[in-house]
């Protein structure tokens, strides 16, 4: 990655690609602002739902913006997809500046069930940007590019939303996580989103820090449930402190990793560690839980 980064010379002229989920255009709206799932059906008995969108940083790359061009946000069905919210123009987020926030889409849809959540995001206006280059992004994987002017990211999370006379909102979590879908591959930036999301999702917080009380950075944290499944991966900071978001309520292995190779097959090296040091925690998260651990000795 800092070879990658000691390289770039010249801003690259790439063709933006398609993930999955192929639309031939991106929806729009009449005026700048988003259109909620009532415009588009009326009457129907209305569901509240909220979805907090968070990412996870890319580790070795200070200063860098991964800017997505969000189109829209779906809702999937077992036979199609249901509009939440829909833009006229495109919205630029730099998907690194939501490790500790999140963007947040709030609205109402028809009550019953739902497979997932998908984003829509106008493949044209993203790009990430270092320093003063600003380089597009090449969806998919080297030797396996896809072509199309909107990408459609899914968010598989399962939940059952009631209409309003119940009070509750259903509250979804999605982690896009672009240091799991982020590759540097012959001078190009691949984009392959692994993503998680969370129905009522809890978070988990730390601080990792060696024998002297000096700051790991850049150590993988992994959070990997009963089942040996590894749910969600995040890295730490210079200051040593990391942020697991969209877990799903139950138990939990924290787990730290001072060399880990992620989903899209960039290696992460943690500096600071002491040697030999793999510190782990068994957690429980209930429905929303936010737990905030003492500090890990890596």
């Amino acid at each position: 990655m800092k070879t990658f980064l000691a390289s770039i010379a010249v801003v690259f002229a790439l063709t933006a690609c398609h993930v999955s989920g192929m639309s031939s255009a991106v929806p729009g709206a009449a005026g700048d602002a988003p259109r909620g799932t009532q415009d588009f059906l009326g009457g129907a008995p209305a569901a509240k739902i909220q979805i907090a969108l968070f990412d996870a940083p890319l580790t070795g790359m200070p200063g860098v913006k991964v800017n997505v061009a969000l189109a829209g946000v779906q809702l999937l069905t077992s036979t199609g997809t249901v509009p939440f919210v829909s833009y006229a123009q495109p919205q630029v987020v730099n998907l690194i500046d939501l490790q500790k926030s999140p963007l947040t889409f709030d609205g109402t849809a028809p009550g019953g069930r739902y497979a997932g959540v998908r984003l829509l995001i106008d493949s044209a206006h993203s790009n990430v940007v270092i320093g003063a280059t600003t380089i597009p992004i090449v969806w998919g994987t080297p030797g396996n590019p896809t072509a199309s002017p909107v990408i459609a990211v899914d968010f598989n999370v399962a939940f059952a939303a009631g209409t309003l006379l119940s009070g509750d909102a259903t509250k979804l979590t999605l982690d896009f996580n672009v240091m799991q879908s982020v590759r540097f591959a012959n001078g190009t930036i691949y984009v392959q989103p692994s993503v998680t999301a969370a129905n009522a999702a809890g978070q988990v917080a730390g601080t990792i820090k060696n024998r002297a009380g000096k700051p790991v950075a850049n150590a993988s944290v992994l959070a990997t449930d009963l089942t040996g499944h590894v749910v969600n991966v995040t890295a730490s900071g210079s200051d040593g402190t990391f942020a697991l978001h969209a877990l799903p309520p139950g138990a939990y292995t924290i787990a730290v990793k001072n060399s880990y190779v992620t989903a899209s097959g960039e290696t992460i090296t943690a500096t600071g560690n002491d040697a030999g040091a793999t510190p782990s925690k068994l957690v429980v998260l209930s429905p929303e839980d936010s737990l905030q651990l003492d500090s890990l000795v890596d």
